[in-house]
């Protein structure tokens, strides 16, 4: 009897030291899933133009950069990313236009999606409307336009205006420019953004004149245009002379206008 009990007692040690040794190779997994903290270490290069750090709210994740940073710049970024214990993260998109994060917890079931996208950038093409004048009299008002500002190098930005063109009964016939690309534009900041200026020599073009088409020699100058808050505003004067600088008149435009959504 004594030999079967001891049998016994060591056969049942067995078992439960088997079912010890199945939970401690299979603990329970964890099912937490969010990114816990987002940053971006200023001390590497390509991160100084991260002017503000993220802030997480909820599933969405904002910062700011400079102004002068563009879409190769952002791209460059390297965020630092802390997630829940256990937990793995994939990514695709990009910063300016929103990078998708989706976090997936230890049991490999438990999701969460954040995107994280940056503001600041001046960068970007802008949906707004065009007023026009001659000597004080209204040509165009609230046309609309949608005009692009990019980037050339570290301290300059180009104006591009697609197919611009002036059209008003006043005129009688529309002055057609083409596309307007105003290069060499100096950045300088400014209370809270950047502002510039520039020229543009269309050279001699073809243009109706009261009437009567013929060769003028057509000057964009750009003054004091700037992006604050956001908000890109583009005075410009159209400079047009022709017959020998007999004929001279400056044609007055101004644009106004936020990024495309």
């Amino acid at each position: 009897m004594r030999k079967s009990s001891f049998w016994g007692v060591a056969l049942l040690s067995m078992i439960a030291m088997s079912s010890c040794d199945k939970n401690d190779e299979n603990p329970e997994l964890r099912k937490d899933a969010i990114i816990t903290s987002f940053t971006f270490d200023n001390s590497v290069e390509a991160n100084k133009i991260v002017t503000s750090q993220p802030v997480i709210a909820g599933n969405q994740i904002s910062f700011v950069v400079d102004g002068m940073a563009d879409a190769m710049d952002i791209a460059a970024l390297v965020p630092t990313i802390k997630v829940s214990e256990g937990a793995t993260y994939s990514f695709q998109g990009s910063f300016d236009l929103g990078m998708t994060y989706v976090v997936t917890a230890e049991d490999g079931t438990t999701k969460n999606t954040y995107t994280a996208t940056c503001t600041g950038s001046m960068f970007d093409v802008y949906a707004g409307v065009l007023k026009v004048s001659l000597d004080g009299n209204v040509l165009v008002e609230n046309a609309p336009y949608n005009i692009s500002l990019e980037k050339e190098d570290a301290g300059t930005v180009q104006v591009f205006i697609s197919d611009f063109s002036i059209a008003s009964e006043l005129l009688g016939e529309e002055i057609a420019l083409g596309d307007v690309a105003i290069t060499g534009c100096v950045a300088t900041q400014t209370d809270g953004g950047y502002q510039f200026s520039g020229t543009k020599d269309l050279g001699t073009l073809e243009l109706p004149v009261n009437g009567i088409t013929m060769p003028v020699d057509c000057v964009i100058n750009v003054a004091d245009a700037k992006v604050v808050d956001g908000t890109f505003t583009l005075p410009m004067v159209i400079h047009v002379s022709g017959m020998g600088g007999q004929m001279q008149m400056d044609v007055d435009a101004y644009f106004t206008g936020t990024p495309m959504e």
